[in-house]
Formats: C-alpha cells, sequence, structure tokens
C-alpha cells in the first residue's frame, strides 16, 4: 500500500525528482557506453541489436517510475516523434501508461482550497475517492449543493506545472546522451513545440475556453454533447463542468447497438473531424480514444457523442489549413497533379525526388481519401460490406496504408513536415481508427461534399 507522503512526493519533489533524473541518466550513460565498447569488440550484430533493445526498453522504464509531466513528455514524443527518433523507442514510448494512482484526498482538498477558497470549495459536496487518476492531474465527481447539478472536477497536482521545463530538458538530455536522437535545428523546433503543447495542457483557464467555444459550436446540433463548464469554480489549476456520463466507443453495450445506430455515430465523428478542419481551423488534436464517450438512447432514436477534453486544441494558421484542405480534395477527386504540388508546396516532398517515390506518395495519399469516396470496383473485396457501404473496420486501412510507405521506403525521402501536418494526420488516422472501432458502415462522401 502506497502512503499518501509517498504519492504526495512522487508527484511535487522537485528536487528529488532532479535527483531522480539525474541518476537515470548517469545509469543510461553507463549502459550506453558499455554497449559501445562492446559493439567495437564483437561483430555479432545480433547481439548488438539486442543490447540496444535492452537500452531503448531500459530508457522508456526509467521514464515511466518518473511519473508527472515526464510520462506525459514521453507519450507526446511518441505520438509526434516518428520523424524524429527511431521506430523502435517510438513504440516502447507508446508503452508508457498515463494512468496512476491517485493522490491522497488530503493533498487534493489542499489545491481546491487554495485554488477556490474554502467558501467556494464548501459550495460543493466532492467526493473524495477520485474519479481517473492521470500523469498531470485526477478527476474527482461533485454535486453543487445549490441545484444538485452532478459536476466533474480536474484537479492539477501541485507543483506539476513548474516542473515542465525541466523535466522537458532532462528527457531531451537522456535522448541525446543515448544517441536515440540527432540533435538538429528541425528536431529542436519540433520538440519546442510539443513543450508548448504541453504547457497548454496545464492551462485550464484555456482548456475552459476551448471547451465552451466548442460547446457554442455544436449547440444546434443534438448528436453531440459537450459538458458545461463552471467558471466561477475554475481555475487555471481546476477545471469543473457538468459530469456528462457515456460508455466507451469500444464497448459491448455499443457493439451491441444496431448496425444503423453504429454508422450514425461513426459519421458523427467524421462530421466532427471535418468540421474542426474545414471550419473552425481549430482542431482537438489529441486522438485518445478516451475523449469520446457515447450516451446510448434507450428509446433507440438518438444516441449522443460526448466530446472530452480540449487541453489539446490547436489553431490551424489559415494559409496551412487551407492548403492541407485542397490537397484532401485533390486526394478525394484522384486528382493526382494537384494533390503531388500540394504535397511539395506543404514541404512534405521535394520536387527533386525519384519520380517513383513521388508517385508512390500520391497513390498513398490517394489511398488515405478512399472512405471519402463511395465504393467502386478499385477497393478490396473486404472494404465494402454486404450492403455495399464502406467497412471501415474490414477495409483495413491503416495497415494497407503503412505496408504500401514501408514497401515503397517512403521514410527515407519524407521530409520533417509542418508540425501542423503531423497533429491533423495523427487526429485524422485516430478517427479513422475510433470509427473502425465502432464498426461502422458509411462512405464518407456525404460528410465531405458539404465542404467542398
Amino acid at each position: 500500500m502506497t502512503h499518501d507522503s509517498d504519492l504526495h512526493r512522487l508527484k511535487t519533489g522537485a528536487i528529488s525528482r532532479r535527483w531522480e533524473l539525474s541518476k537515470a541518466g548517469f545509469r543510461y550513460g553507463s549502459r550506453a557506453l558499455r554497449d559501445s565498447v562492446m559493439s567495437r569488440l564483437s561483430s555479432d550484430e545480433d547481439a548488438a541489436s539486442q543490447r540496444r533493445r535492452e537500452n531503448i526498453d531500459f530508457f522508456v522504464a526509467e521514464l515511466g517510475q518518473l511519473k508527472g509531466s515526464v510520462v506525459k513528455i514521453g507519450q507526446m514524443i511518441a505520438t509526434y516523434g516518428d520523424y524524429l527518433l527511431p521506430p523502435e523507442v517510438v513504440d516502447a514510448l507508446h508503452s508508457l501508461e498515463d494512468s496512476t494512482q491517485p493522490m491522497s484526498w488530503r493533498a487534493i482538498e489542499k489545491v481546491l482550497k487554495q485554488e477556490l477558497g474554502e467558501a467556494r470549495l464548501a459550495e460543493m459536496d466532492v467526493e473524495p475517492q477520485a474519479l481517473a487518476a492521470a500523469s498531470l492531474g485526477q478527476v474527482h465527481r461533485a454535486t453543487l449543493r445549490s441545484t444538485g447539478d452532478a459536476l466533474c472536477i480536474k484537479v492539477q497536482y501541485p507543483g506539476v506545472e513548474d516542473t515542465i521545463d525541466a523535466d522537458f530538458g532532462a528527457v531531451m538530455r537522456l535522448l541525446k546522451l543515448s544517441r536515440l536522437l540527432q540533435s538538429t535545428r528541425s528536431a529542436e523546433d519540433w520538440f519546442s513545440d510539443i513543450r508548448e503543447l504541453l504547457h497548454k495542457e496545464v492551462d485550464y483557464e484555456q482548456e475552459r475556453r476551448d471547451m465552451d467555444f466548442v460547446r457554442e459550436a455544436l449547440k444546434d446540433d443534438s448528436r453531440f454533447v459537450v459538458p458545461r463548464s463552471f467558471s466561477e469554480f475554475s481555475t487555471r489549476r481546476v477545471l469543473t463542468m457538468s459530469y456528462e456520463p457515456g460508455v466507451s466507443v469500444g464497448s459491448a453495450e455499443v457493439a451491441e447497438l444496431s448496425q444503423a445506430r453504429r454508422n450514425r455515430l461513426g459519421q458523427a465523428i467524421l462530421d466532427e473531424f471535418l468540421t474542426e478542419l474545414f471550419v473552425w481551423r481549430r482542431m482537438q488534436t489529441d486522438p485518445n480514444f478516451g475523449n469520446f464517450r457515447v450516451r446510448i438512447d434507450e428509446a433507440g432514436a438518438a444516441d449522443q457523442l460526448v466530446l472530452l477534453d480540449f487541453g489539446a486544441m490547436r489553431l490551424l494558421p489559415e494559409d496551412f489549413a487551407a492548403e492541407f484542405c485542397a490537397m484532401m480534395v485533390a486526394a478525394y477527386r484522384r486528382d493526382r497533379q494537384a494533390f503531388r504540388d500540394y504535397s511539395i508546396s506543404l514541404g512534405f516532398m521535394k520536387a527533386h525526388f525519384p519520380e517513383e517515390v513521388l508517385r508512390n506518395f500520391v497513390d498513398i495519399g490517394i489511398d488515405i481519401a478512399e472512405p471519402l469516396r463511395q465504393p467502386d470496383e478499385t477497393l478490396p473485396p473486404q472494404a465494402i460490406s454486404a450492403d455495399g457501404l464502406y467497412d471501415w473496420r474490414r477495409s483495413q486501412l491503416p495497415k494497407r496504408v503503412a505496408k504500401r510507405a514501408l514497401d515503397a521506403s517512403i521514410s527515407k525521402y519524407f521530409a520533417l513536415p509542418p508540425k501542423e501536418f503531423l497533429y491533423v494526420m495523427r487526429k485524422l488516422m485516430g478517427v479513422y481508427a475510433l470509427i473502425a472501432q465502432a464498426d461502422a458502415h458509411f462512405d464518407g462522401e456525404a460528410s465531405l461534399k458539404p465542404f467542398l
């Protein structure tokens, strides 16, 4: 059993965190030096590969022990580091768990009193048992005494915001020390942006504004539920909102819904993504499935999608968004020349690349847009359902695209893209995967057409 004092120290002990990170760097440096010596003395490539794999696992395990912002940093690097780190490092970082043992109620109550004041806090009955706990904070259920409203309170761990820059610097030093990251201007810019995104995630006032924006924008669309914020019970480190129940998209309850109901949910997921991209130019970039829940209508007529967690909302630069949208439309229309031109203009490809590489990249882009077109004879048979609609799960699109990219050696030529490109593509592929998890059948053309 972990004591409250241990939990408190784990999250907030700045001196102990620096010491632990320094020890991790020393231990990893020793392993890397030993590995380098052994590699020079031995020609056994299999043994060298095994040692490298063990070093990577050791590196990730060290990060996992530190919790707090270090875990979140590792996860964000895994999400956006495909073009900066070796694939085996990215795969290992994906194993970092964002869930952790909750901090004691005594420590959380202290934060709430400091942030809200005792009088405000007394207006709510807060359940001491955490509903969920992650690397940066935890969530508690509550009830507003004056109205009986069910609330959800997101509380940031004390000191987390203050450790981000130091933790980020320490992780970068570890990556460079281990030679897992080559220090380049582009890489530094990329990781600097990830650090800024992390700072944004701990600014709950900004998250509240983003949540309010989405709630207002979707207020007339009954397919969506967005929590209502309570500004009087919110600060930079505390975010209070209405509690919105729902089940996960991959739950047994959703799987038991009729095909037509799952199709409507899938289309709602795609519609919301396209609206973010084409209309709002503002996107919730975290592809985590947990940010979407389903509220099942017992009457069977109007199931709803509950949207949660707006800490990773990003404004998309207008120039980038306009070109990216045009590139998507070119892929939908199978306009190979336009797609190629946009890929070069946006910096993913270079005009001097071999013709075969450019042709393969266009092929992959047109493949990615296949769910947005009406099914035709160019699709593999499993991508068309018995009722003639696009089968998002059985199409195996992400696997086919990945294999095609690997076979064409695209990664050898793919330029380090604009940061926004990777955020949008990560979200797009996350949306595709989420729709596949719902086992929806529908043609995405109906969702795309209003934006053409």
